[in-house]
């Protein structure tokens, strides 16, 4: 990875991202791991993400009624389609160089992605998908699945999608790619830019499936939110107009060009049918369908009796942000894409189809949140209005606490009121209780629990414990003693209730709390700015025989601190 900086607030980064579709229909060979997996372990070296996605690596009608039964439960994966996930993760060093980000399987179609290790924090958000394109839109011997990710912050999306078969198949093609990018729905909902950290995230991934065919719930696609979308797969599309005689001589010639006029997803993609606002790289190898098995060279063209035409049926298509070819990476075009290598391998020859694999380079344009924290810094420091604004704002209105000697008895309520003093903002506050300790009238104390923001004692409510108070408004805060017991006097090292049943008529127990209440102006930035106010403590006594009294001496005195 090489890391740019294109400008004073935000900056670039490169990552080369490998897409391999090796369609290899199940067939499990050690002969295959050397030869498509040892070409793309060799393009892997040059880049920081792998994605791959296989075809068929389950056949027959039973494992297709098995799997849609199992999708409906929730559950997917095959032995086969594991046995691939290890072996290319043995291919690309998992654990070492890669770390796997996850995978999804739908019958037999199967996409996982690795992330190279340096790479691998500044990806999140991890999630999968699927869509059965089948017979009633349920079956997974044709349909997509897709894995999504926040890398820098940017959305990414790779679907491995098969097709309806057939030359005059070309309407229903373009239907299953419709119903893909229209209903391919991820469980884990999406968050605006700089909505969550792109952390590290479990391989055990949110999955989603579509088997009804319904739209996400505000109608608008998710494929079309990413950044970047990539489709890789066998779409089927066939050339047309021409013989298969005509298209072996053309083969025979690498006039691939000609060929490509005949292509049927071109002239589709022309026509703005299917796949709208994608490109694809420069076609410069062989068609790669249909082979005779282990037939090695362009002399292995089908040559059965139905002598199905050469086609490009196996593609990589993508969509970045750009909305011309030539548009710049910039925070208005975050994301740019160029191909570095697309390419089919020949020398595969256990399937009927060549696999294919394409290597991007991937542009993708953040802000820099120092640098961006850094010039927000120097144009307060320099604006004399602005400075002056933003401390009025930020301001802590004076407010009035009530303090009182209470005694809690019968779960009693007693109130603090908190009043604000100014006229003109409105004042935060909320009430935090520091920690809390017992003790004994053998003068033995118990050693101070801390608590957390609002960790206030099981056995005590404060209501609210915190709020905005209006300018000139006073509000009323109650406390009450909760009758609240438990068998244990201590959970976690924190005291649980005024005593515990097997002491409460032995022993006289205190119970001392510390509280602290923090204020803040309404356009303040919590926590860091803000006044802090230690109201008192709250002291709480047991006497024995009488577990419904108790005496307190609440929130006396009050130091600013």
């Amino acid at each position: 990875m090489v890391i740019t900086s294109y400008g004073e607030i935000w900056s670039g980064q490169k990552c080369g991202v490998l897409v391999a579709y090796p369609l290899l229909y199940g067939i499990l060979t050690q002969e295959i791991s050397l030869k498509c997996l040892g070409l793309m372990a060799s393009a892997a070296s040059e880049v920081g993400l792998v994605v791959v996605g296989l075809q068929e690596v389950e056949m027959g009608a039973g494992f297709l009624a098995m799997a849609a039964a199992k999708e409906t439960v929730g559950l997917e994966g095959s032995a086969n389609g594991q046995w691939w996930l290890d072996t290319i993760g043995k291919t690309l060093d998992e654990g070492t160089s890669f770390q796997r980000l996850g995978s999804r399987q739908l019958a037999g179609l199967l996409i996982a992605a690795w992330a190279r290790k340096n790479l691998r924090s500044h990806i999140g958000d991890v999630d999968a998908a699927a869509v059965p394109c089948g017979f009633g839109r349920a079956i997974g011997n044709k349909g997509a699945v897709g894995l999504r990710m926040r890398v820098y912050d940017r959305i990414i999306c790779f679907v491995n999608c098969h097709f309806a078969a057939h030359l005059e198949a070309v309407s229903r093609r373009n239907a299953d790619f419709d119903h893909v990018y229209r209903t391919m729905a991820f469980s884990r909902p999406t968050t605006g830019l700089h909505g969550a950290a792109a952390g590290p995230t479990s391989v055990q991934l949110h999955r989603g499936v579509n088997v009804t065919g319904s739209q996400p719930d505000d109608g608008k696609p998710e494929l079309s939110e990413a950044d970047i979308v990539v489709f890789l797969g066998d779409f089927n599309y066939r050339l047309h107009g021409i013989s298969y005689d005509e298209a072996r001589d053309m083969v025979s010639q690498r006039c691939f060009d000609w060929l490509r006029e005949k292509d049927q997803l071109r002239a589709e993609m022309k026509a703005g049918k299917v796949f709208q606002g994608m490109r694809e790289g420069q076609i410069k190898f062989p068609p790669t369908y249909k082979f005779e098995r282990h037939q090695p060279g362009l002399s292995g063209y089908d040559s059965s009796e139905k002598k199905r035409i050469p086609a490009w049926c196996d593609r990589i298509l993508y969509r970045d942000s750009r909305s011309i070819s030539v548009a710049e990476c910039s925070l208005q075009c975050p994301v740019v894409s160029s191909i570095m290598l697309y390419e089919a391998c020949m020398d595969v020859t256990d399937s009927d189809h060549k696999p294919v694999r394409c290597i991007f380079c991937v542009e993708i344009a953040r802000v820099d949140e120092s640098i961006r924290r850094q010039k927000y810094g120097e144009i307060i420091a320099s604006n004399e209005k602005i400075r002056s604004l933003l401390e009025d704002y930020c301001a802590v209105p004076e407010t009035i606490v009530s303090t009182n000697n209470i005694i809690l008895q019968d779960q009693g309520t007693s109130i603090l009121r908190i009043t604000n003093k100014c006229e003109k903002y409105k004042a935060i506050f909320q009430i935090i209780c520091e920690g809390q300790s017992t003790n004994k009238e053998d003068g033995n104390a118990s050693e101070f629990c801390a608590r957390c923001s609002f960790g206030l004692p099981v056995w005590l409510e404060v209501q609210p414990a915190a709020g905005i108070i209006k300018p000139g408004q006073t509000i009323e805060v109650s406390v009450q003693h909760d009758d609240y017991f438990t068998q244990e006097e201590f959970v976690d090292g924190i005291p649980q209730n005024s005593w515990c049943e097997d002491t409460r008529d032995k022993e006289v127990l205190r119970k001392l709390c510390s509280f602290i209440l923090e204020f803040f102006g309404v356009f303040a930035t919590f926590p860091t700015s803000g006044r802090k106010e230690k109201v008192g403590h709250l002291d709480t006594k047991s006497v024995p025989g009488s577990p419904n009294s108790m005496c307190s001496n609440i929130f006396h005195g009050k130091d600013s601190i």
